[in-house]
């Protein structure tokens, strides 16, 4: 499954069908092919720390920085159960169930471990498990976590702290106290420095005790905000507002539109008039992320490193993104079609060596296998 997925992505039955064209593998029956997903799935947990052992020695794997993403896939079904269920869909799949994943990768995009979520699961409750699984099952004592801003809550620092790791997260700069916001604003501090297009950007740090209540219990934690402008950013962030201000100005026509309507589209601009039932556009609220438009921030418990390691570190994020594009896309791991959740589970414990086998160079554990032609062979 893993050769066919590799060279050709197929459904279980098509892999079946098309075994014969290779020359140096035994032939396989269909019920053994569904079959191995149990076996996958039971045996998922010591396949992956095998994994990571021989990556480890094969890629002289460095894990002191570990990047965290979530993403989901969607299945051909609609029937929700224990996994599969209705969620916020990455890939606008809203009429389907779906289930989530969070990956961990290291700092060249090889996968360390992956986990399951039911699909309703919101993206910042995934890294307690992702953190359990780099202290206790790889042991892994002294990790920066970089993650975006869907991971980033009190309750997610509070617990990467407690465990001796640093972070570097997305800012949610916005919605900072006013004397931090003050200073991202204020124009003095700032340095310049040439992304690997050549475009100027600027940056400040800005340090401060990032003080908040996670469980009941009061934390105060030392952090660096790492701050940038960009011009290319800002016209980004003024289109975008744009756009959300014209779907807000339909919404205005039609209260029942504006009642059912997300708060992440064009609602985030209207306000209802004292509990009137009357609509109007929060031009406030416009003005007040106009004034951030160009401005990112990057927060950090990392001492160590300097703004320029850190926003490399941050940037470096895409990797995750590229193995999530790499799932959804080369390797047409969606749509689903399993339904049983063992065999849900078997299904994603094959996606990862494939993962493995793209970062590492080439298909070399191919290179037995001939490629003999057939009648199945789709051209």
């Amino acid at each position: 499954m893993v050769v066919q997925h590799l060279l050709e992505p197929r459904s279980k039955l098509g892999t079946y069908m098309h075994q014969h064209r290779y020359a140096s593998l035994p032939e396989v029956g269909l019920n053994h092919l569904y079959r191995s997903l149990d076996l996958l799935c039971e045996y998922k947990e010591l396949l992956e720390e095998e994994m990571f052992k021989k990556n480890r020695h094969l890629f002289n794997m460095q894990v002191d920085v570990v990047f965290y993403d979530v993403t989901t896939f969607s299945f051909a079904s609609v029937e929700a159960d224990s996994l599969r269920d209705f969620g916020f869909s990455k890939d606008g799949k809203f009429n389907e169930v779906q289930v989530v994943l969070g990956l961990l990768i290291d700092c060249e995009g090889r996968p360390i471990g992956y986990e399951l979520f039911p699909g309703n699961t919101f993206d910042g409750k995934t890294l307690e498990v992702a953190l359990e699984k780099l202290e206790k099952r790889f042991g892994l004592r002294r990790v920066i976590i970089v993650a975006d801003r869907g991971i980033n809550s009190k309750l997610n620092l509070k617990r990467i702290v407690e465990r001796g790791y640093s972070y570097i997260f997305a800012a949610r700069i916005k919605n900072m106290k006013k004397e931090i916001t003050d200073m991202i604003l204020d124009e003095n501090g700032y340095q310049e420095i040439k992304d690997e297009e050549g475009e100027v950007i600027r940056y400040k740090v800005i340090e401060y005790i990032n003080e908040f209540t996670a469980e009941g219990e009061k934390y105060r934690l030392p952090e660096k905000l790492i701050v940038t402008y960009s011009s290319r950013r800002a016209e980004k962030d003024r289109a975008d507002r744009e756009r959300l201000i014209e779907k807000a100005q339909t919404l205005l026509e039609s209260k029942a539109q504006i009642r059912a309507s997300n708060k992440r589209g064009g609602r985030k601009y209207l306000k209802e008039v004292n509990c009137t039932g009357t609509w109007i556009l929060d031009e406030e609220a416009i003005n007040r992320d106009q004034q951030f438009d160009g401005y990112y921030g990057i927060q950090t418990s990392e001492k160590e490193m300097s703004a320029r390691d850190i926003l490399e570190a941050y940037h470096n994020l895409w990797r995750i993104e590229e193995s999530f594009r790499l799932m959804k896309s080369t390797l047409e791991v969606r749509p689903v079609f399993h339904w049983t959740e063992r065999r849900i589970k078997g299904h994603f414990v094959g996606v990862v060596p494939k993962i493995v086998e793209n970062e590492g160079g080439g298909p070399s554990i191919l290179c037995d296998i001939t490629e003999v032609d057939n009648p199945y062979k789709r051209r």
